[in-house]
């Protein structure tokens, strides 16, 4: 997904219906929860890749994308604390 494909109103009601969801606004940006980020970097840190941890909670991967995965594990991961 990229800056000019929006996501149609089923995608958005899939994601938002997701327990890692906390938000995603009609343009299809994703907040995640914090209690997911908190176990995805567990997890990350306990050996699982990234699309595994995305994939077991629920995430579309044709929707999201393994490089918008990538790029939001490496943000938890440089940041000090995993919320925002």
């Amino acid at each position: 997904m990229n800056k000019k494909t929006s996501l149609n109103r089923e995608t958005l009601s899939e994601l938002r219906s997701l327990k890692a969801v906390k938000n995603v606004t009609d343009s299809g940006r994703i907040f995640y929860s914090e209690s997911f980020r908190k176990t995805a970097l567990k997890k990350y840190k306990d050996g699982v890749k990234p699309v595994q941890i995305f994939c077991e909670a629920g995430f579309p991967l044709d929707v999201l994308g393994i490089k918008r995965i990538e790029k939001c594990m490496a943000r938890w991961r440089n940041c000090d604390t995993p919320t925002r």
